[in-house]
């Protein structure tokens, strides 16, 4: 015999689920835990999103929960993929039927999420993939929770996990949740294990322990919060911090959006100059462009020097020096002004690189150096500029390579901005003042719209989008530089910055900080040689050189000398712009609605399904030729309207139970086929009585109430009936 203790706790082990209520309390009180997101993504549509997919997962295990519960998992693992394929990737059915690119198309969306989650600041836009990201979390979450709530102690495992999706968003952007959101979650975990303990022998003896255990947690989850220490100090950006600026052997240009999307914001470099106006600082030329990316020049020993090659004679030049001192800031690249002509006052070993003119080392940093540029400052007339060709033959192949599959929209685009124009240099002025002028300067929207990048996939949906930041800029005026014939590349460094005071000397200091991390165009000019333009809105100055008297002035003014340069961040107004904040909310792409439609048509599909499968059974069974499935189906029939029939009961005993609703003799007829074929001698001959076995089963199923009718239809009990 069972000592009494022990029959106590098999008695608890053998609690009976209630998937229905268990699924009910958990997405509840996710969807409550959902609110406390908002600090680390904006707006309410991924909210709506991933409480409905959530939800039809919890559906599903409740389902399967009450009537196989080892299917409930797998089955609800395979609804939640099919729901975000067809919300999220719907372009990749056959149907309505995922095929491989689908999942592909998954795997590539949670790729781009991962690079949101590494690089955005929260609160982040809800980009799709970001979207997709929560979704199949919450998602899987429910299944996970499906799981710990079969154990012995899943109630209490619910509420250690329901804690840690409490406090992961204040880990997250360092703002804890709403006390509300805490106690919102809280009450449907004290539900749930409610639930678990009055359903124990033990009843109210061992609620009130339970009650009271679950009130101790809510009390110290109120109590607790304001006098632990502050989160935010141990909050990141999205987890680990971004690769260090520049680093070793990593192509820059795929390195500036996630630096730029940095929360905190730290000092390059100080430097004072002697040119006209503050240069911007180059540390990397990227010349091949394959159509994935832009990538570094690869020079040869047999490559000129940049510096004087090819400069005109009546072009006025003067030697310059910049004096740089580097603050926060470790690389293997050294800025400098462009062109280089000397470099004095380094430490270690440096190489002057002969395609571009930048400076890098194999064994020394950028850390803690201060050194002084001479460069040279070429000041042609625009006069003179106009007379100046961008000839291809002057300059490698690769400054003008394009391939294949570049969008046609950007080569009709570069001849319908520049169709006035009559020489390179006007040219490239329209251009960039096309950008300056009808494009936002945005380091989000991309993100959300998903063309973030500077490959020639994107280039057609940022023309389209008309925002972006300078990493989109830089490539589409390069790009279509090349449609027209003239060589281009991208330098990447640093803008100007700002004036942040004189130093003993008097001079003007200024300031670069990680904000400042630009890429910028150049354009090659036989005479003069490359010139950096400017097409991004609100950094720097447009490009532009000193017209003759009388020629009207451009619709758009560089900035004054002595004024610092504006940062993109403080762009409003200025060159017809809107706000970053509203160019990238507008250019979040909903998801709600699609999942709500998704939602909805998978629960009419869950609604019409057992009435279909009870269909196909029902004609499965008349069409037999053996008498023993019309039996089992006049059986299904009555279970199906309410009719009481017991389990065991004997074919004659089910006649009593359906008799009044059938006709006699087409009942007499089938019961006396089947006893024939269950009792009588092997090689009996039994009358072939389908035709009577479903006018009966007519008649028992049209005999009933219409709601009886109606469920029979719906949710016929048949298929929960187990033999």
């Amino acid at each position: 015999m069972l000592r009494p203790e022990a029959s106590t706790r098999r008695r608890a082990a053998a609690v009976p689920r209630r998937p229905w209520l268990d699924q009910l309390l958990v997405v509840g009180a996710l969807a409550v835990l959902l609110l406390g997101y908002d600090t680390v993504v904006e707006g309410r549509d991924w909210w709506v999103t991933t409480t409905l997919v959530a939800g039809l997962v919890a559906l599903v295990c409740a389902v399967l929960g009450s009537l196989a519960p080892r299917f409930a998992v797998p089955v609800g693992l395979l609804v939640l993929v099919v729901v975000l394929g067809w919300v999220f990737v719907p372009e990749t059915f056959a149907g309505p039927l995922p095929t491989t690119a689908t999942f592909q198309g998954l795997g590539e969306a949670l790729s781009r999420a991962q690079v949101i989650v590494m690089e955005e600041a929260a609160p982040a836009a809800a980009a799709r993939p970001l979207v997709l990201l929560l979704a199949g979390a919450f998602g899987l979450l429910v299944l996970v929770l499906d799981l710990v709530l079969r154990l012995r102690v899943g109630v209490l495992l619910t509420g250690a996990v329901l804690l840690v999706v409490y406090a992961a968003p204040a880990l997250v952007s360092g703002e804890t949740p709403s006390l509300w959101v805490f106690a919102g979650a809280a009450a449907c975990w004290l539900a749930l294990l409610r639930t678990r303990t009055a359903a124990t022998s033990a009843g109210w003896a061992s609620l009130v322990p339970a009650l009271g255990l679950g009130g101790s947690a809510l009390l110290v989850g109120v109590l607790l919060p304001p006098v632990l220490p502050d989160v935010t100090a141990v909050a990141k950006p999205w987890g680990e911090p971004p690769p260090q600026v520049f680093g070793r052997g990593i192509n820059p240009m795929l390195q500036l959006g996630q630096n730029l999307r940095r929360n905190s914001t730290t000092v390059s470099a100080r430097y004072t100059t002697t040119l006209q106006d503050p240069p911007y600082l180059k540390v990397a030329t990227l010349r091949d462009f394959r159509g994935r990316t832009w990538r570094p020049a690869t020079a040869s020993d047999g490559d000129p020097f940049e510096s004087r090659i090819g400069i005109e004679p009546e072009v006025e030049t003067s030697q310059e020096t910049t004096t740089i001192r580097i603050a926060d800031l470790r690389s293997s690249m050294l800025p400098v002004p462009y062109p280089v002509l000397d470099v004095d006052g380094l430490r270690g070993a440096w190489s002057l690189r002969r395609t571009g003119l930048t400076i890098s080392s194999d064994s020394s940093t950028t850390r803690d150096q201060q050194y002084t540029v001479t460069s040279l400052e070429r000041l042609p007339t625009a006069e003179q500029m106009r007379a100046l060709v961008t000839s291809p033959s002057a300059v490698p192949a690769d400054y003008t390579a394009l391939p294949d599959d570049v969008p046609p929209v950007v080569a009709s685009t570069a001849r319908e901005v520049t169709a006035d124009a009559t020489n390179d240099y006007d040219r490239a002025l329209a251009l960039q003042d096309y950008f300056r002028q009808n494009f936002v300067y945005s380091e989000t929207a991309p993100v959300a719209e998903d063309y973030d990048g500077n490959g020639v996939g994107v280039l057609g949906t940022f023309l389209e989008e008309k925002a972006g930041y300078c990493v989109h800029f830089s490539s589409a005026m390069a790009v279509m530089a090349r449609e027209l014939g003239m060589p281009s590349r991208i330098a990447v460094g640093y803008a100007p910055g700002q004036a942040a005071g004189v130093d003993d000397d008097g001079n003007t200091e200024y300031e670069v900080t990680s904000d400042d991390l630009h890429a910028w165009p150049e354009i090659y000019f036989d005479g003069v040689g490359w010139v950096g333009f400017e097409p991004t809105p609100g950094v720097g100055s447009r490009t532009g050189f000193e017209e003759p008297e009388g020629t009207p002035e451009s619709t758009e003014q560089a900035a004054p000398q002595d004024q610092p340069s504006q940062r993109p961040s403080d762009a409003a107004s200025e060159e017809g712009s809107v706000t970053t904040e509203a160019s990238a909310a507008d250019s979040e792409a909903p998801t709600a609605p699609r999942t709500a439609l998704t939602v909805a048509v998978v629960l009419l599909l869950a609604a019409l399904l057992p009435g279909l499968l009870r269909s196909l059974l029902r004609r499965r069974r008349l069409a037999a030729s053996d008498p023993e499935p019309w039996w089992r189906e006049v059986e299904a029939s009555a279970v199906d309207v309410g009719l009481v029939v017991p389990r065991t009961g004997t074919p004659r005993g089910l006649v009593e139970v359906v008799g009044p609703r059938a006709d006699p003799d087409d009942l007499r007829r089938v019961l006396t086929a089947v006893e024939r074929s269950r009792y009588a001698r092997p090689g009996t001959d039994v009358a072939d009585e389908r035709d009577a076995a479903r006018r009966v089963v007519e008649r028992v199923r049209a005999a009933g109430s219409r709601g009886e009718r109606l469920r029979a239809l719906l949710l016929p009990r048949s298929l929960l009936r187990r033999r």
